[in-house]
């Protein structure tokens, strides 16, 4: 009776452990094959726009409000800092990303092991159990960031690329 138990709870650890691995790939899967059909609902569901509009919107400001350089650029970066929250507004909103998770490039990362880096294409790199980043093969570009929120995987961040402002 005592070997049933720890049979069983291995097994457990055993089928943790691949959901945990096997989970992200999944979810990005899915969200491939919603933006494909169209199914704004079914992708909605793992996105926490406000959450990442919000993100978005810090990394603009804390970007614009340290715009170095001569008065016309500081000028630019005021100006620029007015039209900065209804342009993310409008481009992170369901169709936005769908055209995103629709690309080739999610395509590629989810399906793990690929070892082979191409331009354009993206990888899943682990942060900690709750936590991955969508990256960009290459290392420029934006990244989205994915959190374990119950048991579903949702995309709360977007990290802007250093160096540039967009």
């Amino acid at each position: 009776m005592k070997r049933w138990w720890i049979v069983m709870a291995g097994l457990l650890a055993v089928a943790a452990g691949a959901w945990l691995w096997g989970s992200p790939y999944l979810t990005l899967l899915q969200m491939k094959k919603a933006a494909d059909a169209r199914d704004l609902t079914a992708l909605s569901a793992r996105i926490d726009y406000p959450a990442v509009r919000a993100d978005v919107k810090t990394q603009l400001r804390g970007r614009l409000e340290h715009a170095d350089g001569s008065p016309l650029d500081r000028l630019g970066a005021a100006i620029a800092e007015r039209f900065a929250d209804p342009a993310v507004d409008a481009i992170i909103t369901p169709e936005g990303m769908r055209a995103l998770f629709a690309s080739a490039a999610v395509a590629q990362a989810a399906r793990p092991g690929l070892t082979s880096a191409k331009p354009g294409e993206m990888r899943v790199h682990r942060e900690s159990l709750g936590r991955f980043a969508l990256t960009p093969a290459n290392g420029t570009g934006p990244e989205l960031v994915f959190e374990l929120q119950g048991l579903t995987w949702r995309v709360t961040a977007v990290r802007l690329p250093e160096g540039r402002l967009l």
